[in-house]
C-alpha cells in the first residue's frame, strides 16, 4: 500500500531506530485517515482494524518455514481504550491533550515503515511539539524521576537491578545495562533537543556523538556509553542466538557462560567477565554521576548478606555498598506504565528544593 491509501505503518522502538535484535519483536503503530478511504468514511474505522488484525497474523503466524516477527501494537494512543487502528486525527488530539513523557521517549524513534509513508512524515511533523519541547521540561524531569523511584520499590534490591555481575545478568535491564545507556540518551534529548534539531537522531550511538558534539554530555562519558552499548548488544545477540529466544540473561552455569564467552571471542570465562563487569561497571558510574541520586529506600538496609562471592568466575560478582537509586526509568518507555500503579505520575508534586519530587 502506498501514497493515498491512508493507512500509515509507523515503526517504533528498536524497529524504528533500526536497532533491532537478532530474536526482536517489533513495535508498530497503525494510524489511518477515514477520508482517505475506499468506502464510506464512517466504516473505515472498521477496515482499518481488520487490515490491522491480518497484518499482525500474517507476520506471527508459524507455518513450516517459521514466522516473520512477533508484532506488538500497545505504543498506539491510549491502548486500553483504543482499537488496533487508530484515527490519525484521535492521535494528533490525544497527544496535545493527553499523552504522556514516556510517549515522548517512545516517539524519538518512530518512523514510518509501511502504507502511506508521507502521510506517516505528516503526523510525525504534527505531533513534533509535543516531542521536542523548545524549554526546558522540569515538570517532565520530575515525572519520570518518579516513575524511576516507583519501578525500584517494585523491584527493591531484588534481580536485574540488584548489583552487577556475570552469572545470571540481565545485560539489558540489570545494572549498567543496555537499559541505562538508552535511558540516558534519551533524556538528555528530551531535555535538550527541542532547542536543537541535530539531537534528534533516532540511534543511540548517534544520538550519544550528538549529544558529546553538542557539550551537552562530557566525551569520555559518551564514548564509555557507545562503546558498552556495542559490546552489551553483541552479547544480546549472541544470547539470543543459541535457541532464537527473546532473552538477555546470562547464563548461571559454568559451562553455559564459557559457551557465550567463546562466541564472543574471547578465550576463556574470566577474560569475558573482566571485560563484561569492566563495561557494566562503567555504565553505572556515569548514570549515577550525570543523574542525581536518591536517599536510600526502605528496603536499602545497605546489609549483605551472609554468602561470599564464589571464586569461580562464572559466580564472581561486583558487589556495591548498597548505594541508593538513580531518579531515572530504566525500562523501555512502553513498560513504565506497567510499573505505575495509574500509568501516570501527575500527581507527583514539583521538585522541591533538594530536586526531588515527592508523590
Amino acid at each position: 500500500m502506498a501514497r493515498g491509501s491512508g493507512l500509515v505503518i509507523l515503526g517504533m522502538g528498536k524497529l524504528g531506530g533500526g536497532e533491532l535484535n537478532y530474536s526482536s519483536d517489533i513495535d508498530l503503530m497503525v494510524l489511518y485517515d477515514p477520508m482517505a478511504a475506499a468506502c464510506n468514511a464512517e466504516r473505515a474505522g472498521g477496515l482499518y482494524v481488520r487490515i490491522a488484525r491480518d497484518l499482525v497474523k500474517l507476520m506471527e503466524e508459524r507455518t513450516a518455514g517459521g514466522y516473520v516477527f512477533r508484532t506488538d501494537l500497545r505504543l498506539r494512543p491510549d491502548p486500553a481504550a483504543t482499537p488496533l487502528a487508530v484515527n490519525i486525527a484521535t492521535a494528533i488530539s490525544y497527544y496535545e491533550s493527553l499523552g504522556q513523557n514516556w510517549e515522548r521517549a517512545a516517539m524519538i524513534k518512530a518512523r514510518p515503515v509501511g502504507g502511506d509513508r508521507a502521510l506517516g512524515e505528516h503526523f510525525l511533523s504534527e505531533i513534533r511539539p509535543f516531542v521536542w519541547r523548545r524549554h526546558l521540561d522540569f515538570a517532565m524531569i520530575a515525572d519520570i524521576h518518579s516513575i524511576k523511584r516507583q519501578i525500584h520499590v517494585a523491584h527493591g534490591a531484588r534481580g536485574a537491578h540488584a548489583e552487577v555481575r556475570v552469572a545470571g545478568h540481565d545485560v539489558k535491564l540489570g545494572r549498567g545495562g543496555i537499559r541505562e545507556i538508552e535511558f540516558t540518551t534519551q533524556v538528555l534529548q528530551l531535555i535538550w533537543a527541542g532547542r536543537d534539531p541535530g539531537l534528534r537522531d533516532p540511534t543511540t550511538l548517534g544520538a550519544l556523538a550528538a549529544l558529546a558534539a553538542a557539550g551537552r554530555i562530557e566525551r569520555r562519558a559518551a564514548a564509555d556509553l557507545a562503546d558498552a552499548y556495542v559490546f552489551l548488544r553483541d552479547v544480546e545477540h549472541r544470547l539470543q542466538m543459541v535457541a532464537d529466544r527473546q532473552t538477555q540473561r546470562l547464563p548461571e552455569d559454568e559451562e553455559g557462560l564459557a559457551r557465550i564467552a567463546s562466541f564472543m571471542g574471547f578465550a576463556d570465562t574470566p577474560s569475558f567477565a573482566a571485560t563484561l563487569t569492566g563495561h557494566l561497571n562503567r555504565v553505572e558510574q556515569h548514570y549515577a554521576q550525570m543523574f542525581e541520586r536518591e536517599p536510600a529506600l526502605s528496603h536499602d538496609t545497605g546489609a549483605e548478606g551472609p554468602a561470599a562471592a564464589s571464586s569461580s568466575p562464572a559466580r564472581r560478582t561486583t558487589r556495591r555498598p548498597s548505594p541508593p537509586s538513580p531518579p531515572w526509568a530504566t525500562r523501555s518507555p512502553r513498560r513504565w506504565p506497567e510499573w505505575c500503579a495509574a500509568g501516570t505520575t501527575a500527581g507527583c508534586a514539583p521538585p522541591a528544593a533538594s530536586g526531588r519530587a515527592s508523590c
